[in-house]
Parts: C-alpha cells; sequence; structure tokens
C-alpha cells in the first residue's frame, strides 16, 4: 500500500515539473511513455523500433542526430566496466517546429545493466525552451550592442580575430562613420541621433551579406568585416549602395538642414594584417583619409597612403597633445606650468595651445577685482581684434554680468551670440564675436578673475568637455597666475593651490632640489603610503622605498654625483612610476614635482 502510494507522489512530481516518463526495452526496441511523454513528444513513440525513430526523426535538427547515433553505438556494445549497474547518459536535442522554429529537450537516459550488457532504460524527458531562450537572451545582452542589435566592440574583435585567422582567403575590413552625426545630436538631441545610429545599423544589414560580421564600435563608428572580398569592385560597390542610404537631409530650423553622409576606410587582409588590432589600425587612418578628402567616399589603405603618414608627424604631434590635455588635463596643464620658470612664457605658451586644440580665435585671462583689474594675458589670432577692442564699452559690460552659475561651475556661456536678445544681439557678432566660453577663477564666493574662449568666425555649442577642461584651466593657471603676479596673495594661494593638489585623485609629491627632501605630498600620497606629515623631512626615496638609493630619475641625484644613490637604477624606477616635474614654488623654493604612475 506504502509503495503504491510512493509511486504515485512520485508520478505527481514528475508531472508538476513536466518531466516525462518512459521506458525502452533494448531486447525489443520498443518505449512505453506515460501521459506527459505524449503532450511534450505528440509522435507515437511506441510505433516502431525506438532506435530508428531516434535516427529518422523528420523534426530532429541535423546537427543532433549524432548525439543519438552515439547513444545506439553505446547500448549495442558491452561494458564491462557497468556490469550489474546502471549509467546515465544525458543528451540536449532540438526538434524544428513549424516555421523552422527551434523547440529544445533535454533526454535523461538511465541505462541498466544485466550482466555486461545494457537491458534498458528509463528515460527522463522534458522541454528546456524556455532556459535556452533565456540563456540566449543573457548571451545576446553579452555579446550584441542594445541600440542597434549589431556586434559590440568585444566580440566584434573575437569574430574578426577568427575569421582572419583562417588561411586563403582574402578579406576586407571596413571602419566608417556618419558625417555629420554630432550636428544631428547637438540640434535636434539624442534621442534623434539614436534613431539615426540605428537606421545606419539597418542599412549595414541589408548591404553586406549575412556571413559578413557588423559590429558597432562606439558612437557613431561601425566596422564590417567582408569575408569574400577577393574582388575589390565588390567591395566597392557594398561601400557606394551604403553610402547612398546613409546620405540624408534634415531640417532642424527654418530654413536650415542638415546634411549626413557616411564615410568608409578599408585595409584588406592578409595584406595589411591577419589580426584585428593592425588591420583596424589601417583601416582608421584610411578612414581618417576619407575625411581629408572631403567626406562622403570609400579609400583603401595603401602604401602610398602609410608613407605620408610620415609627413603629417606634426599633425598628430599635435593631435597627440589635444588628447593628453582631454585625457588627463590636470596632469598635462602642470606640466606646462612647471616646465619654465617664467610665467608669461607658460602663459602665453598655454593660451597658444588652447587656441590650436579648441580650434578657437580667442583665449583671454582677465583679472577683475584687485589693483590692476584687467585683461592680464591673451591669445588672438592673425586679423582678430584685440580683447581691448572687442570687449570695450557696453560689451564688457554686459559680459561682466551675464555669468550664470551650472553644473561645471560658474560660466559665461554664448553658443551663438545672434540670438542675444536686444542691441547685443547686434553688436557681438558685428565685433566678430559669434560665440564665447568663460569660466570665473574664485576666490571663495567672489569671482577675482576669468578664463575664456571666444569663436570669431562662426557660432558653435560648448561640449561638456570644453567646460570642463575650461574649469581646470581656471581651477590651477588661473589661481597659480593671479596669486604668483600679486605677492601679497602669496599665502592664500598656497592654501589654494595646496587644495587643488589635495583634491586630485593621484598620489604626488614634491621633493626639493637642494637636499632632497620631501618639501609637501598631497593627500592621497599620505594615504597611499600611510605617513604623516613629519615624514616630509626625510629624503624621498626614504619614504618612498626605505632605502638609502635615490632612484635613477631622481633630480637631486643627478646634481650631486657624489649621492651615493646616483647609480643607474632603470629596472627599479620604472617599477616605482616615478616621474620628476621642476618647479618653482610660490615661496621661491626650486624642487620636482612627483606623479606616481600606475
Amino acid at each position: 500500500m506504502h509503495w503504491t502510494t510512493d509511486l504515485a507522489i512520485y508520478r505527481e512530481a514528475l508531472r508538476a515539473e513536466k518531466i516525462a516518463v518512459a521506458r525502452w526495452d533494448f531486447k525489443s526496441d520498443r518505449a512505453y511513455g506515460d501521459s506527459t511523454m505524449r503532450s511534450l513528444f505528440p509522435d507515437h513513440i511506441t510505433d516502431g523500433p525506438y532506435s530508428e525513430f531516434l535516427l529518422r526523426c523528420p523534426k530532429l535538427h541535423p546537427n543532433d542526430v549524432k548525439f543519438f547515433e552515439a547513444l545506439i553505438r553505446f547500448i549495442q556494445t558491452p561494458h564491462h566496466e557497468y556490469a550489474g549497474k546502471s549509467h546515465e547518459i544525458p543528451v540536449d536535442f532540438r526538434l524544428m517546429e513549424m516555421e523552422n522554429q527551434e523547440q529544445w529537450f533535454h533526454a535523461h537516459f538511465i541505462i541498466h545493466f544485466e550482466k555486461e550488457w545494457p537491458r534498458d532504460a528509463t528515460l527522463l524527458l522534458r522541454s528546456t525552451n524556455s532556459e535556452h531562450r533565456r540563456d540566449e537572451a543573457l548571451r545576446q545582452k553579452a555579446e550584441r550592442d542594445a541600440l542597434t542589435g549589431l556586434y559590440n566592440k568585444g566580440h566584434a574583435r573575437e569574430l574578426i580575430d577568427e575569421a582572419l585567422a583562417v588561411p586563403g582567403t582574402t578579406k576586407a575590413l571596413l571602419v566608417l562613420d556618419m558625417d555629420g552625426f554630432k550636428k544631428v545630436n547637438d540640434n535636434l538631441g539624442h534621442l534623434f541621433g539614436d534613431a539615426v545610429i540605428s537606421d545606419m545599423a539597418l542599412s549595414l544589414a541589408e548591404v553586406f551579406a549575412p556571413e559578413d560580421i557588423l559590429g558597432r564600435v562606439g558612437g557613431d563608428e561601425f566596422v564590417v568585416l567582408m569575408r569574400d572580398a577577393h574582388n575589390r569592385d565588390k567591395v566597392i560597390a557594398r561601400c557606394e549602395k551604403l553610402r547612398d542610404m546613409l546620405r540624408r537631409s534634415f531640417e532642424y530650423a527654418k530654413g536650415q538642414t542638415l546634411n549626413v553622409s557616411g564615410s568608409v576606410g578599408i585595409a584588406m587582409s592578409p595584406e595589411y594584417g591577419v589580426s584585428f588590432e593592425p588591420l583596424f589600425a589601417c583601416a582608421d587612418k584610411a578612414l581618417y583619409e576619407a575625411k581629408r578628402q572631403g567626406r562622403d567616399t570609400q579609400v583603401f589603405y595603401t602604401d602610398e597612403l602609410k608613407e605620408g603618414e610620415k609627413k603629417n608627424m606634426e599633425e598628430n604631434a599635435i593631435a597627440e597633445g589635444r588628447q593628453a590635455l582631454l585625457d588627463h588635463p590636470v596632469e598635462f596643464i602642470f606640466r606646462m606650468l612647471y616646465e619654465t620658470r617664467n610665467p608669461r612664457i607658460t602663459v602665453e605658451t598655454l593660451l597658444a595651445l588652447f587656441a590650436k586644440y579648441f580650434m578657437v580665435q580667442r583665449v583671454v585671462i582677465y583679472q577683475t577685482h584687485g589693483e590692476n583689474p584687467g585683461c592680464w594675458f591673451e591669445w588672438n589670432a592673425d586679423g582678430t581684434l584685440p580683447a581691448e577692442k572687442a570687449h570695450e564699452g557696453d560689451v564688457g559690460e554686459f559680459l561682466n554680468r551675464s555669468y550664470r552659475k551650472e553644473i561645471y561651475g560658474q560660466f559665461l556661456e554664448f553658443a551663438d551670440t545672434s540670438k542675444i536678445s536686444g542691441k547685443m544681439g547686434k553688436l557681438l557678432p558685428g565685433r566678430s564675436i559669434f560665440a564665447l566660453l568663460y569660466a570665473s577663477v574664485m576666490d571663495g564666493d567672489k569671482r577675482i578673475g576669468c578664463v575664456g574662449f571666444e569663436d570669431c568666425r562662426a557660432p558653435r555649442i560648448w561640449t561638456k568637455r570644453e567646460h570642463e577642461i575650461l574649469r581646470t584651466f581656471a581651477d590651477i593657471l588661473g589661481t597659480f597666475l593671479i596669486d604668483q603676479m600679486h605677492y601679497k596673495m602669496v599665502r592664500r594661494g598656497y592654501r589654494r593651490l595646496q587644495g587643488v593638489l589635495d583634491a586630485i585623485t593621484g598620489p604626488l609629491w614634491v621633493v626639493a632640489t637642494d637636499n632632497g627632501h620631501i618639501a609637501y605630498m598631497n593627500r592621497a600620497t599620505r594615504a597611499m603610503l600611510a605617513k604623516s606629515t613629519n615624514e616630509e623631512t626625510k629624503n624621498c626615496y626614504k619614504v618612498r622605498t626605505d632605502t638609502n638609493r635615490p632612484c635613477v630619475r631622481c633630480e637631486y641625484a643627478k646634481m650631486h654625483a657624489n649621492c651615493p644613490g646616483a647609480i643607474p637604477l632603470r629596472e627599479e624606477a620604472e617599477r616605482r612610476g616615478l616621474v620628476p616635474i621642476p618647479i618653482r614654488w610660490n615661496s621661491g623654493l626650486d624642487g620636482h614635482l612627483y606623479l606616481i604612475e600606475k
């Protein structure tokens, strides 16, 4: 009675979990299933030999037949290791339903042996369709770009590397982006920009073959690997078809339109690389050349283009410097600020660099309070009015009272001065001030000066990054210079500069050149070394490494030949990551600022 009750409970439990049970007798090659089996697997499994049914089921996915072939071979062979025991074999397989929809199942065969021969098997079968759909969704999320559905950069790179590793074929790597996309975002909004990106992805999917690899690497930049590119005319035809689809015009104001198009850089494999990194670098340079040629075109990377790169070393250096400024503004400005001990040369150099990097025609530093208010320094492009003339009269008064507190600080900002109401909407453009961005130099709650950019050619949208860079410029450069020009404010300026240094998350310290002692450590350095301020009376290397030998790049060791640490220790210096920047402290102390490279 109890046995019958227990069996019923087991059946109910299996039914609740939607697990079907069947018995497969190997001698008769017949299988007998319960009602759940018939609901999951509607085909009549008792009609004919079950082994033939498994191998010839018309709905079974062709790639999964091999699993059941291995199972049949196993039950037709003696196995001494399982004599008198049982052995379990799990199998995951798919059935193809209408419209080629895959239905996933998990079959668990528990094979019972009579001596060394398989006698029969208990089959547990359940549908795993929902699990596979969930796993597939997670995989898609990990591999696909959320906006476009194309492969994300990481997975596209993996697939492209695998495809490039296959020898004997000619492939083409295409890097492409949309010309004028920034203006779409700036004038029509990011939601509209996302729609344009999605449409671009659909165009790619329509133009290129299903076996090609399509990925989004960021923003409006995409990558495509054409697996079959032995015919260059075919590559060109695909690019031209894509560019025809991407060429659009959008109206964003009455009578004003934005024109967008597509540019493509192409690198051939194996000619210019058989892995993603070198091939992508070549295609990216070809894309840059397409932009230089006027956009809305495609350019193949060639040896001639490679030679042309050598002629652009100066432009590349400028681009690298601009990227260094954008990526690490604090470190960049400190380096520029302390490389020279002549404040005027330092300022003039920095203003020229900022003008070039941000493509503006005027950069100025004003003092608005103190003994001698006015324009301290300025840089003007050729043919541009000096700030004194451009800002005289009502213009200067208007600018001075137009500052607003924004998320990045206190700013004066106009993207298009012609849209200012009243006479200033005519007066500012009349003096060739079409756009401007100023950041305040603050002393507590009081504005004591400002640093600003002016575009004297056309209106422009000031980006978040430009706000952040200018804010950093104002905090460090403006405060340092104004306080240095006014000796009475030295102590106050020191405290503010110390606050700036303490706010920097990376460790840094100042080492005196005359005796090698630490003159200053910021908060991050003290936290990293767990040192107190009394450590500043010791030598740098004693605090940092607890040794009696300075590092190879120690300026103190270079100046004092008798120093016991003036021994080449290049590996140790690189491992310690000490980068010296010569400085003159406000108090007149000569020393070196050390930034700890991570």
